[in-house]
């Protein structure tokens, strides 16, 4: 476990990623009595860390120290500064000695294990004096964002680990030692330093113009406490650096509700936004202009001068400036942007050989029925003989659908142009079925066949249709009687694909 002061930072690639969070580490709370400088002597401990000790059973309830003559008890964290400055706990480390701390109130009252026993006392010595008394200190073993802490000192062959006595979640539950598990919820903690993330500030500038900062930001607590922090102090730079392309990093400070000082990242990047990066494309020998056009990004990531970052922006590409007939082979060709967007932008498609695939199966898809069947996923199975829908009703005819319909939504428009619909191998009801495409508006159509009658007996049905592109394909079925339900047992649309 390591408690230090310092920073985590992340940065994003484009505008909206120069918002990310960023993890300040803060001061420490205490005053006087949380500086090494005033209550250490030598290097026996480090610099100390002011932190809440949140029990993992009972959430939102930390570990308090010399709480009204309880050596260690269980508090609902608060949420006036005060009153939460009161609860913490401060952690030296110990020189030498890894994961392992001495362990005081923001008043200097040392946690230790009483001698012989599972209970705790409180010393009146210097952190110093207590790292050489092992009964009061205290090892971090930690898994995942969970901890235990263990006592320097082994109690009957075991170790002592702090322990929630009988699980309980009232303020004011004592907490002692018991022999060390596996990170059972009564000797879990997770350890929060009392120091804040903000959002790191920062925007494109365009060169020569210098950005107006925030003087107030969101401050974030590990424990979930959320607190405007105002008067933000900002080390500027020298003046110069906005007239340069480049990245500009500082930071600001606030002072933070609980004696903390918050620090505020800030990184502009100054430059010029230019052309689009190249965006490509890949589909198959024979797709429609309007399937191709469906398919093509709308957006673009435009350059940024002096560095790499990008800003997103919308685009229109000229189709017209294409020959249809490359569509209708296997082979590359480019697509220019419009030429009044103000900046140039290519799309380079790539059109390998068609296959035939049966879309249904593909990913993404959404099925929905009128009535009958929850499960439609034996439609698609590939099996055209096992019953995989059925609208069976209780109540007899008056009370079955007719018609009914089962329908496919994509998760981008999709050229087809066949399909087949297939009765359950016992069954013998389907009269007529009608094919309906969803048309970009999310309306239906019925294909160019129109509506199919079945003379014979089972439905075994394929059919082909003008070409379409599709966001959608439904098969709407009527029954030849109301004798009986109608039974279904495979659905399959047809178009190409890769």
């Amino acid at each position: 476990m390591t408690l230090s002061t310092g920073s985590l930072r992340v940065w994003g690639a484009t505008v909206a990623g120069l918002a990310l969070v960023a993890g300040v580490l803060g001061a420490g709370i205490g005053g006087e009595s949380a500086s090494a400088d005033t209550v250490t002597d030598g290097a026996a401990v480090g610099e100390p860390q002011t932190v809440l000790i949140e029990s993992t059973h009972a959430t939102g309830k930390t570990a308090v120290i010399a709480a009204e003559d309880i050596p260690l008890s269980s508090r609902t964290i608060a949420t006036e500064p005060d009153a939460l400055t009161a609860q913490v706990v401060v952690m030296y480390p110990i020189a030498g000695a890894s994961d392992t701390f001495v362990l005081t109130s923001a008043a200097g009252d040392v946690l230790a294990r009483a001698e012989e026993s599972r209970a705790l006392e409180l010393l009146d010595v210097t952190p110093v004096a207590a790292a050489a008394n092992d009964l009061a200190t205290w090892s971090v073993t930690e898994r995942d964002d969970i901890s235990m802490l263990i006592n320097g000192r082994a109690l009957n062959g075991n170790d002592a680990a702090l322990n929630l006595y009988g699980w309980s979640t009232a303020d004011g539950a004592e907490i002692g030692t018991w022999d060390a598990g596996d990170f059972g919820g009564n000797e879990s903690w997770r350890i929060h330093p009392v120091q804040a993330t903000t959002e790191t500030v920062g925007q494109l500038v365009l060169p020569g113009s210098v950005p107006d900062l925030p003087d107030a930001v969101t401050a974030v607590y590990g424990w979930g406490a959320s607190v405007e922090v105002e008067g933000i102090h900002w080390e500027m730079p020298d003046g110069a650096v906005w007239n340069v392309d480049g990245v500009v990093e500082f930071a600001g400070y606030a002072d933070g509700p609980y004696g903390d000082t918050v620090r505020v990242d800030a990184r502009f990047t100054v430059g010029t936004v230019g052309d689009a990066l190249d965006s490509e494309l890949r589909s198959f020998a024979g797709v429609r202009l309007g399937t191709l056009r469906s398919l093509a990004p709308r957006t673009v990531d435009r350059s940024v001068s002096g560095s790499e970052m990008t800003v997103e922006a919308a685009v229109r590409w000229d189709w017209d400036a294409i020959d249809p007939e490359v569509l209708t082979r296997d082979g590359e060709f480019t697509v220019p942007a419009a030429a009044d967007l103000g900046f140039a932008a290519s799309l380079h498609v790539t059109l390998a050989p068609a296959s035939e695939v049966n879309v249904l199966r593909a990913g993404g898809v959404r099925s929905w029925r009128l009535a009958g069947s929850e499960d439609l996923s034996g439609l698609t199975d590939g099996d055209r003989d096992a019953e995989a829908f059925g609208d069976w009703r209780s109540g007899g005819a008056d009370n079955r659908v007719n018609p009914n319909w089962v329908a496919y939504y994509f998760e981008r428009p999709t050229q087809v142009h066949s399909a087949a619909l297939y009765e359950f191998a016992g069954a013998d009801n389907i009269g007529t079925v009608t094919f309906q495409w969803r048309n970009m508006r999310g309306g239906w159509e019925d294909v160019s066949v129109g509506t199919l009658t079945n003379d014979g007996e089972r439905l075994q049905l394929e059919t082909e249709f003008e070409p379409v592109t599709a966001t959608g394909f439904r098969a709407v079925i009527e029954n030849k009687s109301d004798a009986s339900w109608m039974q279904l047992a495979e659905f399959e649309v047809w178009g190409p694909g890769l």
